[in-house]
């Protein structure tokens, strides 16, 4: 005899519930008895941001703004030549993921992908890297756990762009996200501020011994242009203030970082914003102040670190018109050499992700792990990532400051970003690339929250328009029944009665 249950019901619901709890609390059970204190930490913290973000999306993404630069790494394995390592934000961010694909599920209102403009050219990128790194794989170039996991890596980017554009709808949002980036970056900025006592590099927390300030640099440059755009436009002044704070916090970690790769980078932002804002005299008074200051105060560790670059003459070094660099640039320089005569061999789709040797400089990295349409699929995409930002910004009205000006930061990021890929891996850094995507999620919604904002304040304006034209409507109704009451000698005159 079948059983028929009501699944609606209080009383299954509240069963099914507190199976779920009891599943859950055995399996942390034997969690807790089979590994240290801190796996079922980060399991419950799992779940708890799970929850979390199936009730409210934004708060998970939030979070996940903070671990950006605020959470550990884990070594999670090993492969010949380097450690598998990833962040408590990569766990976050397939735990928010796996959430938003449950409340898709759920609600048949939310769509899991929407169509932006950077859509095509991200999905023949990760297609090329896919199709390279499995050659790579099948030739024996690439040991198969090692590539795999670094294109999830790559491929975990776009994942965050994909969520992002499918949860921005309001400016109240984007309020709240970029109030999380610069809190954010404030935290990293005054930790950055404490190391430069200590006389070494400076770099983002949870970094390890060495720490990475290369990566560290790009990241502060970013969100200094965003900062940076955002206070060039007529917001209010107390965000004004808070931008230029923020600007001159961030300046001083950037500086010790001696990142000569950031330091080239941010004079091109600068050139862009001159380029595109109307405040160019501003910008040329900031720059003229910058050079100033730095050359007043002498910071003596980043004037070092300028003129190692060519404090050398040893002939084994490499050489640029006549001038020897220091070992670091040569060893780049060499590196890069011996990539292209590897690519040479392979010039189509390279020998994989990883399957080539470490080296610094993005764009000279791909040619010989995915070969010239790696080259041609990557530039491509940078090149739509540019074009639609820069429509976009064309498209923001003036008025809007807030929308223009973060716009017009995150162009100017992304050149410098550009520039800074030259000699560093900028875009498949997760530090950097993390935030980078998400805001490129918030640009790239721009025009649509424009849009439904334009609707919503025509629709009140139309509701305020009837409300109005109802209420003369009845002042008119109000005056035509004095008006006969008067005739009737009704209200307010002398009446005979009868």
């Amino acid at each position: 005899m079948p059983i028929n249950v009501n699944w609606k019901s209080p009383r299954v619901n509240t069963i099914t519930a507190l199976l779920a709890i009891s599943i859950i609390g055995i399996s942390l059970g034997i969690v807790i008895s089979k590994f240290s204190f801190e796996v079922p930490l980060i399991l419950v913290l799992g779940i708890i941001v799970f929850i979390l973000t199936l009730v409210n999306t934004e708060v998970g993404l939030a979070i996940l703004i903070f671990s950006m630069l605020l959470s550990p790494e884990i070594i999670v394995g090993e492969v010949p030549g380097r450690d598998i390592v990833i962040r408590i934000d990569d766990l976050l961010l397939i735990i928010i993921t796996f959430a938003w694909m449950a409340k898709t599920a759920l609600n048949k209102g939310l769509a899991l992908f929407i169509r932006t403009p950077l859509n095509k050219a991200i999905g023949v990128y990760v297609l090329v890297c896919v199709i390279a790194t499995l050659r790579g794989i099948a030739l024996g170039y690439v040991v198969p756990e090692k590539g795999l996991f670094y294109v999830l890596r790559y491929i975990e980017y776009f994942l965050l762009y994909i969520l992002v554009v499918n949860h921005i709808h309001s400016r109240k949002q984007i309020k709240f996200f970029l109030g999380a980036f610069f809190i954010t970056c404030a935290i990293v900025s005054v930790y950055g501020l404490i190391q430069i006592p200590q006389g070494i590099r400076v770099s983002a927390p949870f970094e390890g011994q060495v720490g990475e300030p290369n990566t560290f640099g790009g990241y502060l440059l970013f969100i200094f242009c965003l900062a940076m755009g955002i206070a060039l436009r007529k917001v209010p002044k107390n965000l004004r203030l808070a931008m230029a704070g923020l600007i001159i916090l961030i300046s001083f970690p950037f500086l010790y970082t001696l990142s000569r790769a950031s330091y080239i980078a941010i004079v091109f932002s600068f050139l862009t914003f001159i380029l595109l804002s109307k405040r160019k005299l501003v910008l040329i008074s900031v720059m003229v102040t910058i050079v100033v200051s730095v050359i007043l105060i002498k910071p003596e560790v980043v004037l070092e670190r300028v003129k190692y670059t060519f404090a050398f003459e040893d002939k084994s070094l490499a050489r640029v018109g006549g001038v020897y660099l220091d070992y670091s640039s040569s060893a780049r320089i060499f590196s890069w050499l011996d990539s292209i005569n590897t690519w040479k061999k392979h010039p189509i789709l390279g020998r994989g992700i990883t399957g080539f040797a470490f080296l610094d400089g993005q764009y000279i990295r791909i040619l010989p792990e995915m070969g010239i349409i790696g080259l041609f699929a990557f530039l491509w995409l940078l090149w739509t990532i540019y074009k639609n930002s820069l429509g976009i910004y064309k498209q923001m009205d003036d008025n809007d400051n807030l929308y223009k000006g973060l716009t017009l930061g995150f162009i100017a990021g992304f050149i410098g970003l550009a520039i800074h890929a030259l000699t560093a891996n900028t875009f498949i850094l997760l530090r950097v690339m993390e935030p980078f995507w998400f805001i490129a999620g918030i640009i790239m919604m721009l025009p649509k929250v424009k849009e439904e904002e334009d609707i919503e304040l025509e629709r009140i304006e139309q509701k305020k328009k009837k409300e109005e034209a109802k209420k003369i409507k009845e002042e008119e109704k109000k005056e035509e029944k004095e008006k006969e009451e008067e005739e009737e000698g009704i209200g307010g005159g002398w009446h005979w009665d009868y």
